[in-house]
């Protein structure tokens, strides 16, 4: 809009000049023509103003006010656009600055027209200087059209820096995090195995020095005797249950339920020629005994895909609820020449009961959740739901549901 406004001010310009000069032009046909031919020269010129041709309509805008002299006022927004064309860079120089500057060759025509003479140049100089002038208009609007368009450019590339740093700077935070929190958890592990390997092996071999005391006490009728192994027993029997739930707590604490469920799915890839297992995680974490017997409930699955499926790749997809966590375990079958998966005739309602499958649900029901396993769009879908709310309160009983969960339990 600022340009046609700019355009429009240079043409009445040219206009009022050519008409109150000392020799006014004759307001006919001819210089009619000429308006509307600037006009449409210089609306074409904008048009092409982004390509390399918008010197076309200047030059022969400017051929013709060499062949129509009255047409010269008319040249100021000629020479504006002139200023602001961009000649293609393929041409030679010469050619390049000659295609520029056609525009001052209908003015210097109108300064030499006839004899030169001073009332000839009086006249025809307002509107050289005029078009002149229209040229260094349109040469300062072109630099600024230049300088806003790099401005732009700059600042784009500042916000895309700006937002490259960020996202650097906040996968950086994320890579430290998580560096910290591994190492947290691989302390965790560490000191779990250091109890494990020496206080829990003294304490068994201590167990078994009272139980042959005991026995030595039995056979001697060494009552008293008896009665002091029995305390003793006792009392290293509720030590070693301590250690069991201390290490077991540190192994817990110590493994993350992302890289648990990582290590139950990745190690089903390739098992057979081509099968593949595609995870979709969305549980950031969950409680040990819910990641041991989500873990194991993904294995045993994944075995019964393998065994008895010709499925070429299996999904395990674990969403994060606000009240329950679920797992579903699918493939898409075929299924090969079986009875059920784990070989068992089938339960009353003719879905597989095998050792597997029951597995799966006895998981589910220590949990206080729910195992659906059957068939499901020609291949076979196990969908596991374990309810939070047994979870919300950690303080109460989380040992006793940690044992339940994962039974048997090794000793340390």
């Amino acid at each position: 809009m600022r340009i046609m406004i700019d355009k429009g001010l240079l043409l009445a310009l040219g206009a009022a000049l050519a008409l109150t000069g000392p020799h006014p032009a004759a307001l006919d046909a001819v210089f009619i023509a000429g308006l509307l031919a600037v006009v449409c020269a210089s609306a074409l010129a904008e048009w092409l103003m982004g390509s390399h041709h918008a010197w076309i309509p200047v030059c022969l805008m400017s051929v013709a006010a060499v062949a129509c002299p009255s047409w010269v006022a008319f040249m100021t927004p000629v020479a504006y656009d002139a200023a602001r064309a961009r000649v293609p860079e393929s041409l030679t120089d010469p050619l390049r600055s000659a295609l520029r500057w056609m525009w001052i060759v209908p003015v210097l025509r109108t300064l030499v027209d006839g004899s030169i003479d001073m009332a000839s140049l009086t006249a025809a100089a307002p509107v050289a200087v005029a078009v002149c002038a229209s040229f260094a208009f349109g040469s300062r609007a072109s630099m600024a059209e230049r300088l806003r368009s790099d401005l732009n450019a700059f600042e784009d590339r500042a916000r895309d820096a700006a937002r490259s740093n960020r996202v650097r700077l906040a996968d950086l935070s994320e890579e430290r995090d998580r560096s910290v929190r591994m190492a947290t958890l691989a302390e965790r592990t560490r000191i779990a195995r250091e109890i494990h390997d020496n206080v829990g092996h003294l304490l068994t071999r201590a167990i078994m020095q009272v139980e042959a005391g005991k026995a030595v006490a039995d056979a001697t009728n060494d009552a008293v005797a008896g009665r002091g192994f029995d305390e003793v027993g006792v009392t290293l029997h509720d030590a070693m249950t301590m250690v069991r739930r201390s290490v077991h707590d540190l192994e817990d604490e110590g493994t993350d339920f992302g890289a648990r469920i990582d290590d139950a799915v990745r190690s089903f890839d390739g098992a057979t020629a081509g099968f593949s297992v595609a995870l979709a995680n969305g549980i950031d974490s969950a409680p040990a005994p819910v990641a041991r017997a989500f873990a194991t409930i993904i294995r045993e699955s994944l075995t019964n895909v393998v065994r008895h499926s010709d499925a070429p790749g299996a999904s395990v997809t674990l969403r994060d609820f606000p009240a329950f966590w679920q797992l579903v375990v699918r493939d898409g079958g075929p299924a090969k020449a079986r009875v059920n998966h784990d070989g068992d005739p089938g339960g009353d309602d003719g879905l597989p009961r095998g050792m597997g499958v029951a597995d799966i649900e006895s998981r589910a029901r220590q949990l206080g959740g729910s195992a659906t396993c059957g068939p499901y769009g020609g291949g076979w879908r196990v969908f596991v739901s374990v309810p939070k709310d047994r979870w919300n309160d950690k303080a109460s009983g989380n040992d006793k549901e940690s044992d339940n969960a994962d039974q048997p339990r090794r000793n340390p």
